[in-house]
């Protein structure tokens, strides 16, 4: 994730082998839903709204230093336990976008995506709030957190098995989608074997969860120091054992 170069002592790389933990805003007037076409009519980041989402984050207790915003497809998963200490925030149009690894959570020892999430809908109602946490061990953890307005809260998480609480279909409902639609899964709270949550994550996040190859979206990138308690947090879930 760093945008810095390090080098490859085998005891400073982390024990996660793949990862997505962020948490994507979308306030209203809500963006088209975004394709590989239309991804390139985004709005421009803004550096300075960047600048004023990471100082409010409950992961971060400082800003150390601040980097040239970089392309959104740059930023890569933290392999190095230096990694851990950046933050990137994508702010485009009524889109803000926070990847933090401090959101990294293992079912057990950590709850800072939960805690964030709360902060993020109490700050901000009007907006749609999706936290997602995918952590990659020699098995998965998986968790997803959904505020909609107008619609009950979705959570759900878990390794093989999840452990829903709420219907996405009513928070699909609720923007204006119809389970089955283009752009979406068949999406059933009955059916989470067959459920994927990557397509219901995106659909709520007007295209942007995933990064598309043809986007030019950039994010700014900050180093910043954490709390006791985060930085605990931080290396039960990351560090190797």
């Amino acid at each position: 994730m760093s945008p810095l170069p390090y080098g490859e002592d085998p005891a400073r790389i982390t024990r996660v082998r793949q990862s997505v933990t962020q948490i994507t805003r979308i306030h209203p007037p809500v963006p088209a839903h975004y394709d590989r076409h239309t991804i390139t009519q985004a709005p421009a980041h803004d550096p300075v709204r960047a600048r004023q989402v990471v100082n409010e984050l409950s992961t971060v207790a400082g800003v150390v230093e601040e980097f040239a915003p970089v392309r959104r497809t740059d930023i890569g998963h933290p392999r190095l336990l230096e990694d851990l200490d950046y933050v990137a925030v994508g702010c485009w149009g009524t889109a803000v976008q926070i990847t933090d690894p401090a959101l990294g959570e293992d079912g057990i020892t950590s709850f800072n995506l939960d805690i964030e999430f709360d902060a993020q809908v109490k700050g901000h109602p009007d907006a749609r709030v999706i936290g997602v946490c995918e952590m990659s061990f020699s098995e998965t953890y998986a968790k997803y957190l959904v505020h909609v307005p107008g619609a009950p809260r979705v959570s759900a998480d878990g390794w093989d098995d999840m452990d829903l609480t709420g219907d996405p279909t009513r928070t699909l409902s609720a923007i204006g989608i119809t389970p089955g639609d283009p752009a979406t899964s068949d999406i059933s709270r009955y059916d989470l074997e067959n459920f994927i949550w990557s397509d219901y994550v995106n659909a709520l996040a007007c295209g942007l969860h995933v990064p598309l190859a043809s986007e030019k979206l950039t994010v700014s990138v900050f180093k910043v120091t954490r709390s006791e308690d985060t930085q605990d947090a931080i290396e039960d879930v990351w560090h190797r054992e």
